[in-house]
């Protein structure tokens, strides 16, 4: 790819890039050679020390089986370190210098991809009791004729913590107590169906939770009669009013709902796509 160069112009993109700090364009112009030229060069760099291509030092045969079972093992460990500090921990452990590209090519060629970690309120003995029972009461039912509803608060920024997971697992979840919000929506999901969006403005109420009943199910509701209702457990979301709107509308509550549960109200997946 690159053997127009001389040893001097590999050296110098080197230079330019890391003495001098240009970008791969201006070192491109300077040196009169391709944008790809000097990236393979960075790379073989980076990943060898050298800038001349030797026998046995290609990437694909850096690392040795042991080596690679090795490397696996930490990206399962330390699945939310960068991998500049994968590479040094890698080096602390086979004393071999491994750079952070490489680290980065070797970690999608296993199977891993970024993702965010997934929130999950802290619960106590209490929480996790009543959610067991609830899942195991309703485990054989049949869950087509059920809304699922909730406001969510979007905040900015929730975690900028980065892990690289194996395809096969699930996102790692992170714990938090209550934050201060940006922003708040209300909705409902259910198997044929979505409400409309309603955007809380204000402070939610009973009257103001009957109003967000009204703008998100008043134009579905013909198809919704007979349907079960699951919210979470805020307190206006509970009251006589609440409720009598949706006997009115010939829904029907479900108040064995455990409280502190958003990972099984369906409504909750929606919220995570929609935060990514």
């Amino acid at each position: 790819m690159s053997s127009h160069l001389s040893v001097g112009d590999r050296w110098r993109i080197v230079s330019l890039k890391f003495d001098q700090g240009l970008n791969v364009h201006e070192i491109a112009r300077i040196v009169n050679c391709s944008v790809r030229t000097v990236y393979y060069i960075l790379s073989l760099y980076q990943d060898t020390n050298d800038i001349i291509e030797r026998s046995g030092r290609g990437r694909h045969n850096m690392l040795n089986d042991y080596e690679m079972h090795t490397l696996r093992q930490m990206l399962y460990r330390y699945s939310n370190e960068t991998s500049t500090s994968i590479a040094n921990r890698f080096f602390q452990r086979t004393d071999l210098y491994v750079s952070p590209p490489t680290i980065r090519r070797y970690r999608l060629s296993f199977g891993f991809r970024p993702v965010h970690a997934r929130i999950q309120p802290l619960i106590n003995a209490t929480h996790a009791q009543q959610r067991l029972h609830f899942c195991l009461s309703h485990a054989t039912d049949r869950w087509y004729n059920v809304i699922f509803s909730d406001e969510k608060a979007f905040e900015i920024d929730v975690t900028g913590l980065v892990y690289y997971i194996p395809h096969n697992r699930p996102r790692p979840v992170h714990f938090q107590s209550q934050v201060q919000y940006r922003a708040a929506v209300f909705g409902a999901v259910w198997y044929q169906g979505r409400s409309n969006l309603v955007f809380i403005r204000n402070r939610t109420n009973t009257t103001t939770y009957v109003q967000y009943l009204e703008d998100a199910l008043n134009s579905h509701l013909r198809r919704l009669t007979e349907y079960y209702f699951i919210h979470d457990r805020p307190t206006w979301a509970h009251t006589a009013q609440a409720h009598e709107w949706l006997r009115n509308n010939r829904i029907i509550c479900m108040d064995n709902y455990p409280p502190v549960s958003p990972d099984i109200n369906a409504v909750e997946s929606v919220w995570s796509w929609m935060n990514r």
